[in-house]
């Protein structure tokens, strides 16, 4: 599945699903944030985390690396409502560890807002956030790939439209 497809693919969607009734919450970072905490020492798991001060670095760094690179200042302005991220990798654990991750996940993502959900054969990718179209932003991201056994949550708010800049390139 190419990821770069999906998102841009995602992000043209975008739109038509900001009309959709919205009797979903939103995902909670503490629910997320307590699995990836219970799962993170297990064997296979990889995780990295960043909370404020880490994405304050990582936003100095793409803000002093960008040398007029048009890419960068645009990853400079999806990081700048950041405030944390974590990116959790389970892809290499057991068959009963990544079960009682999913099951886990699973609970966590019922009933939240999905902003998109796409299927490639046996792969599926799911998305969830918050759009607030008054300010044209995706609240508290999460992508979830159970297939590759991947999680990625980007905690705060990110510009629909950097975003899509930086997928289209």
């Amino acid at each position: 599945m190419n990821l770069k497809k999906l998102l841009l693919f995602f992000l043209l969607l975008l739109p038509l699903t900001a009309g959709a009734a919205r009797p979903h919450r939103s995902v909670s970072s503490s629910d997320v944030s307590s699995i990836i905490s219970e799962f993170r020492h297990c064997e296979g798991v990889e995780v990295i985390r960043l909370g404020r001060m880490g994405t304050a670095l990582a936003r100095g760094v793409f803000h002093y690396a960008d040398d007029g690179d048009e890419d960068m200042q645009e990853l400079g302005r999806v990081l700048r409502g950041i405030k944390g991220m974590a990116i959790m990798d389970y892809e290499d654990a057991s068959g009963e560890v990544r079960e009682r991750i999913e099951r886990r996940l699973t609970r966590a993502l019922s009933g939240r807002e999905l902003l998109i959900e796409a299927k490639d054969g046996g792969d599926i990718m799911q998305i969830f956030g918050r759009l607030d179209e008054a300010t044209g932003t995706v609240r508290d991201f999460v992508m979830h790939v159970p297939g590759d056994g991947a999680l990625i949550c980007l905690f705060g708010s990110i510009p629909m439209e950097a975003v899509s800049k930086i997928s289209v390139r």
